[in-house]
């Protein structure tokens, strides 16, 4: 905080630089608005600057989740600072439904909305779903926090490992310390604790490598409200990779999807439901790969960067 007051006088000095008056000048401002952030935006506003803010969180709802103090009066600020955002914006980007419900209420329809959902580059991916002869593995990535339902996840493998010998579950990511210790903790106790594995965080290449190899991405939400207000990141990575997808029915998640035919939706929060979609899937290997390959269709339509890039493209000029 001390330091705020020379981050602004560069960050001033940076924007002036940059400015050319006889040009379309854009700042694409991704992530939330803060203190740190707010006044040189004010600054460039009056130079000429466009400002398109690329929305993906509802910061009210991210204190329900938050597990330390600083994390809760953090999004408690940056939630009352964001309403700002009506005075700044030339332009906004949602990823969801819920939000862009959102951003009409509080600009009043008065600035211009896109909507654009998760992207993914679909060359980083192999064009053939599953190619080993039986479904195994079954693949986690992301944040491990309350909302991500990963313990629920656990509890589903627990029970599917205790009939499928064969399969095993693999994770990446991270999250913050209480949600990995609570996440050690629950694989300590788990009776299929060596079929458990935990990679970490890894690199984009990695991670990749990981993916395509796996067989069953898993996109597990538990059932809250920030989970349904967003968009699950991963889902149009899992969805590339021509692999049976088992996701839950959170935000807009079934405006893209259908149920046994490009991905297993699942109830948010229920293990029961992940149990009974794996198991529909180990149990019938050709209709599992019909839904990956349907799912990689979804991906291509609706996550592809290339498109998804043409679509901000127009947006941005038409500011």
């Amino acid at each position: 905080f001390m330091a705020l007051p020379i981050l602004h006088y560069k960050t001033k000095i940076a924007l002036k630089r940059a400015y050319k008056p006889d040009q379309k000048n854009v700042i694409y401002f991704y992530g939330p608005l803060f203190i740190d952030s707010v006044v040189p935006l004010r600054y460039a506003k009056k130079l000429g600057y466009k400002i398109v803010f690329d929305v993906i969180e509802d910061f009210g709802l991210a204190r329900d989740v938050s597990h330390s103090f600083y994390q809760y009066a953090r999004s408690y600020f940056v939630d009352k600072i964001s309403i700002r955002m009506k005075n700044l914006a030339s332009g906004i980007i949602v990823i969801s439904s819920y939000l862009e419900q959102q951003c009409k209420q509080l600009t009043g329809g008065n600035i211009p909305l896109h909507y654009m959902s998760v992207s993914v580059d679909m060359k980083q991916f192999h064009e053939k779903g599953t190619t080993s002869g039986s479904l195994q593995t079954f693949f986690y990535a992301g944040s491990f926090g309350k909302k991500d339902g990963v313990l629920i996840l656990l509890d589903a493998f627990d029970q599917l490992a205790e009939k499928f010998k064969a399969i095993r579950l693999v994770l990446t990511g991270k999250g913050d310390s209480q949600s990995m210790q609570e996440f050690f903790d629950r694989v300590e106790k788990s009776p299929f604790k060596d079929r458990i594995d935990y990679k970490g965080y890894l690199n984009d290449e990695d991670y990749h490598t990981l993916l395509n190899s796996a067989d069953i991405p898993c996109m597990t939400r538990d059932d809250l409200a920030f989970a349904n207000a967003g968009f699950p990141f991963k889902l149009g990575e899992f969805l590339a990779t021509g692999k049976p997808v088992i996701a839950s029915r959170v935000s807009d998640v079934e405006r893209f999807l259908v149920d046994r035919e490009s991905a297993m939706l699942v109830q948010a929060g229920s293990s029961e439901a992940i149990y009974t979609a794996a198991e529909f899937l180990l149990e019938n290997p050709e209709a599992a790969r019909a839904i990956g390959e349907r799912g990689r269709e979804v991906a291509n339509a609706s996550f592809n960067n290339e498109q998804q890039g043409k679509d901000l493209l127009t947006f941005i000029k038409s500011l």
